[in-house]
């Protein structure tokens, strides 16, 4: 029988109850809010009740879908938890040999129980040893074999050993004193025996589960608003982002976008004038950036190497300025009166901005 591990409808009731908590709290701190003095002279108390609405059901439409989509993650890593603790437990195994300090007989194992340090060690599992003699005091040993070890307290003012002292009240309460030797320091903390009033059944937590625990056509409605809102705030971001930057939108709607025959019947009838003949287009290469070869015959023998290459480039580069295409940085190639080249097609909207912002810069330096 799984010592810690329970059922998966008590995570759910767990989760449910932490939930339902949570938006009890929001809803309590946005309808007891009241408006500053300042404030409450500015708005009427209408207008302040209407925004208070407003915020809190803004505040629960996200709070209950962020714990409706962190449920399952949540009650999975709660019976990971557990099922590792079950583990820990029954696997584990008593360190032996373990002599009283006094008398050095061969001690009892008598108890076992899960110890977590809330220190890197992690979860670990004590074994208590009783003397048969009834020696104390008592050993116990974790099962990687350490000995549990209690910290003494130490006086706040002096730092001596603080000597300690319990009283039972008829079984009502216990009361420690520690005092401290030197310096006559005293502390004093009671403890409750008595058993606690179960608290009384919560009268509305059914219907808040229904309200704040998501499912059906209320996790439906609710996800729907959010997508909404969230497609509000983007068109807005957007909005915002394009009246900051007018002056690089405006330029990128100047830009032609021209498809290749487009490009081609632009740049051909300019380069036969120029006497660079069978320009043409090879095969694309259609990865992240559209990259376009070419190729051109120079038909004038006066004009070769650099000037070939120049001309051309200059040629290009002038017609396409205005355009979405830019040739590529690694230029143009002349053999044999034969040159070779690359366009690229500016596509993307964060590229095309870009190309925007350089133009702009070259205009205010001309």
């Amino acid at each position: 029988m799984s010592k810690y591990l329970k059922t998966r409808q008590e995570y759910i009731d767990l989760y449910d109850r932490l939930t339902v908590k949570d938006c009890r709290w929001r809803e309590n701190f946005h309808k007891n809010s009241k408006p500053s003095e300042e404030l409450a002279k500015q708005v009427s108390e209408k207008f302040y009740e209407g925004v208070t609405e407003m915020a809190l059901h803004y505040d629960l439409l996200h709070a209950t879908i962020k714990w409706h989509e962190g449920k399952e993650s949540k009650i999975s890593e709660w019976i990971s938890r557990d099922t590792q603790k079950d583990e820990l437990y029954e696997n584990a195994e008593a360190p032996r040999g373990i002599r009283c300090l006094k008398c050095q007989s061969l001690t009892t194992q008598t108890s076992k129980i899960l110890y977590d340090s809330h220190e890197d060690k992690g979860d670990r599992i004590l074994f208590t040893y009783d003397c048969p003699n009834e020696c104390v005091p008592h050993r116990a040993f974790f099962n990687d074999g350490e000995e549990y070890k209690i910290k003494p307290h130490l006086c706040p003012k002096c730092k001596s050993i603080l000597e300690r002292n319990s009283e039972r009240i008829e079984n009502k309460k216990v009361i420690t004193t520690e005092t401290c030797p030197s310096c006559g320091h005293m502390e004093t903390d009671e403890f409750d025996l008595t058993l606690k009033e179960e608290e009384p059944p919560d009268p509305d937590y059914e219907k808040d589960r229904e309200r704040f625990c998501l499912s059906g056509e209320a996790l439906s409605k609710n996800l729907l608003e959010k997508s909404q809102l969230e497609s509000v705030a983007k068109f807005m971001e957007k909005w915002e982002e394009k009246e900051k930057h007018k002056d690089e939108y405006d330029e990128v709607e100047k830009l032609k976008k021209l498809t290749i025959v487009s490009l081609e019947e632009l740049l051909i009838p300019l380069c036969e004038k120029a006497k660079y003949v069978k320009f043409q287009f090879g095969t694309p290469d259609m990865g992240k950036d559209l990259i376009l070869p070419f190729t051109a015959h120079d038909a004038n023998p006066e004009r070769i190497d650099l000037a070939s290459t120049h001309d051309l480039q200059k040629i290009i580069k002038k017609a396409i300025d205005d355009t979405n295409w830019r040739l590529m940085s690694d230029g143009i190639f002349y053999r044999m009166g034969i040159l070779t080249g690359r366009l690229r097609a500016y596509e993307r909207e964060e590229d095309l901005l870009e190309l925007a912002k350089r133009r702009l810069k070259k205009e205010s330096k001309d």
